[in-house]
């Protein structure tokens, strides 16, 4: 039986890189989007995570069509930079409806299918994990599902002029971490990628509104960008995306490359005031 990877976002970016990663392996792929964007061997729904019924029509259809989710992978994004004191209500609203409540959306309506759905076989792809007998005499390892989220790093460093987006993001990381303690009876698993800088096509909305008040927040989101413009490919971040989605144990969290690993582990080690002091630093801020 072919495995089953439902994408959101999959029409672009890191999730149409990791749809084609999939394609590789061999899953039947769905691309959850607004926006069809033809990819050999992935079907496109048309669906919008802010619009319930959408999401709704969009998993019967896969239940009738495919009867299993092996996978869910949370792609689908966008952002909003601007100085928190201008920020519009419907800004706020959009950023928190498409990045956080989105995915909660998505999963409500995945979970019934994941959640009763027969047990699969999952192969270790990445060479042996795990310890004792079972590992190392290759016993099967089995479960229902994995659910994915693409999250960033601003979860752990928020970015300043990109506040909403970034309390999203933490907001997401916080998420996964209680779901996979409420999924693992399931034997559902649940893992967060948090990519740094990516050259995409990544939506955004720009609001320079106040730029009088806060001269320095033109330079700070134009370092944002260039940092983006010459930062990993989408392609390198969904190799990272498939460790978190075909692992036999997958850990809660995973960063997107070695730049990330050390922005990660400074977290941890650092006062709070010297992480605000060094990310005002890189975004001139």
């Amino acid at each position: 039986m072919k495995r089953v990877a439902v994408i959101t976002g999959a029409s672009s970016g890191i999730g149409r890189a990791s749809a084609a990663e999939l394609v590789k392996r061999g899953y039947v792929v769905y691309d959850l989007s607004r926006t069809e964007n033809p990819q050999a061997g992935v079907k496109h729904i048309d669906c919008d995570v802010t619009k319930t019924d959408t999401i709704q029509s969009a998993f019967a259809q896969i239940r009738e069509e495919a009867g299993r989710i092996d996978l869910l992978l949370l792609s689908a994004g966008m952002g909003v930079a601007g100085a928190i004191e201008f920020t519009t209500e419907s800004e706020m609203q959009r950023q928190f409806d498409v990045n956080l409540y989105g995915p909660i959306r998505v999963i409500q309506a995945a979970l019934p299918i994941m959640r009763t759905q027969a047990m699969q076989e999952r192969n270790n792809v990445f060479g042996l994990e795990g310890k004792g007998l079972r590992s190392l005499i290759g016993c099967p390892y089995k479960e229902r599902g994995r659910i994915v989220f693409v999250s960033s790093m601003t979860a752990a460093f928020s970015i300043p002029f990109q506040s909403m987006y970034s309390a999203t993001k933490s907001a997401l990381n916080s998420f996964a971490f209680a779901l996979r303690n409420e999924l693992k009876h399931y034997d559902i698993r649940v893992s967060s990628v948090m990519p740094g800088d990516v050259h995409t096509n990544f939506k955004r909305t720009t609001d320079l509104n106040g730029s009088d008040i806060y001269p320095h927040m033109k330079p700070a989101i134009e370092q944002m960008i260039h940092d983006e413009e010459n930062g990993l490919t989408s392609e390198q971040v969904a190799r990272r995306v498939m460790r978190a989605s075909l692992r036999r144990r997958p850990a809660i969290f995973y960063t997107s490359d070695l730049l990330s690993d050390l922005e990660r582990f400074a977290a941890r080690i650092v006062t709070s005031n010297m992480a605000v002091r060094i990310v005002g630093m890189m975004y001139k801020s």
